[in-house]
C-alpha cells in the first residue's frame, strides 16, 4: 500500500488537507484511486475506445463522479463525445485568432484570486460585457472553456472542491437575450452537468434585471433539479453579494473590493492562454494533463 501512495504522490499536487476532503467527500482512498484508475485504464484497452487519458485526466473523472466507475466511463464518453459534436467550441482554439484575441480583450469569464470561505475557486462571468452585434456566442463559449482549462491545469484542488460561478448581468440587452437560444442554452447546460467533471457547487446570479426569469425558466428546463437547485438570482447590489463571497483584497475594485482593476486580471488571463498556445493547438493532448512535467505555463 505504500508503494500505491508513493505513485500517487508523483501523480499529484494535493496537501493533505485536500487529500483528507477528497476522502470525506468523495469517497477517496488510496486503494480507491489505485483500484479505480486500473478498471479506467483496463476499460479504455478496447480498440474500440480512443479516449487520450492518463492517470491524472482519469482521476478528475473519478473524482467528478465520486468514484463511481460506472458514472465515471459514462461522464468520459459524455465529455469526448460533446467535444466532437461542439466543433464550434473546442476546435480551432487558437487565442491568437482576431475573434478570440478581442474577447480576451474583454474579460468575458475570470477566475478571481483565492478561494472562498470552503476553499472554492470563484469565477466570474460577466456574459454580458460583449457585444452581441459584433461576436458570436459560440466564440464566448470556447473563450469561456479554454480559460477552465488552464484553471483546471494550474490548480488541482478544484477536482476536489469545485466552484462557484457568479454570473454578472449588469447590462443585458435584447441583443444578448437573442444569442442565448434552447440549442445554445442546451449544450451549456449538457456542459455543466453531463460532460465535464468540474462539480459547480452554486451559480449565483448579479444584476438580474426584472425579467430574467424569462430566460433563466428556459435553463432550468434542461437543468436536473441537483443544479436547479444551486442556481440563485440576485436582483440587489452586486457589489454587496460579492463582498460575501471573497474577501475584499480578492475581489477587483470594480465589485467593491480592493483586488486592483479588473484590467490586470484581463491581462493577466490573456498571457496564460497565448503563453499556452501549443497546448491549445494540440487537439489530441489529454485533458487536465500538461504536455509533459512543469508545461503549462502558470
Amino acid at each position: 500500500m505504500e508503494e500505491s501512495q508513493e505513485q500517487f504522490t508523483g501523480l499529484s499536487t494535493l496537501d493533505e488537507v485536500l487529500l483528507l476532503q477528497a476522502r470525506e467527500d468523495l469517497g477517496e482512498t488510496v486503494e480507491a484511486r489505485e483500484e479505480c484508475i486500473l478498471s479506467i485504464k483496463e476499460w479504455l484497452e478496447d480498440p474500440a475506445i480512443s479516449y487520450p487519458l492518463d492517470d491524472l485526466s482519469i482521476l478528475w473523472f473519478l473524482r467528478g463522479c465520486k468514484f463511481d466507475v460506472k458514472r465515471t466511463k459514462t461522464r468520459i464518453e459524455n465529455f469526448f463525445s460533446f467535444r466532437r459534436q461542439v466543433k464550434e467550441w473546442y476546435s480551432d482554439r487558437d487565442p491568437l485568432k482576431p475573434e478570440l484575441s478581442s474577447l480576451l480583450d474583454i474579460g468575458s469569464l475570470l477566475p478571481l484570486p483565492g478561494k472562498d470561505d470552503k476553499g472554492r475557486k470563484v469565477i466570474l462571468i460577466r456574459s454580458t460585457i460583449h457585444d452581441p452585434y459584433a461576436h458570436k456566442q459560440d466564440d464566448i463559449f470556447k473563450i469561456m472553456n479554454m480559460i477552465l482549462d488552464i484553471l483546471c491545469l494550474e490548480d488541482e484542488s478544484i477536482s476536489v472542491t469545485g466552484v462557484v460561478a457568479i454570473i454578472d448581468l449588469q447590462g443585458v440587452s435584447v441583443g444578448h437575450a437573442m444569442q442565448m437560444t434552447p440549442s445554445m442554452i442546451r449544450k451549456a447546460v449538457n456542459s455543466w452537468q453531463d460532460v465535464n467533471p468540474i462539480r459547480t457547487k452554486s451559480m449565483h446570479y448579479i444584476n438580474s434585471p426584472l425579467n430574467v426569469h424569462v430566460v433563466m425558466n428556459i435553463f432550468k428546463t434542461f437543468m436536473k433539479e441537483k443544479l436547479r437547485k444551486r442556481l440563485h438570482l440576485h436582483r440587489g447590489n452586486g457589489k454587496k453579494f460579492m463582498t460575501t463571497i471573497l474577501a475584499n483584497h480578492n475581489l477587483p475594485d470594480e465589485y467593491g473590493g480592493t483586488g486592483g482593476p479588473i484590467a490586470d486580471l484581463i491581462k493577466e488571463w490573456k498571457k496564460k492562454l497565448l503563453d499556452n498556445r501549443e497546448w491549445f493547438l494540440d487537439e489530441e493532448r489529454p485533458p487536465f494533463q500538461g504536455l509533459g512535467p512543469q508545461e503549462i505555463i502558470k
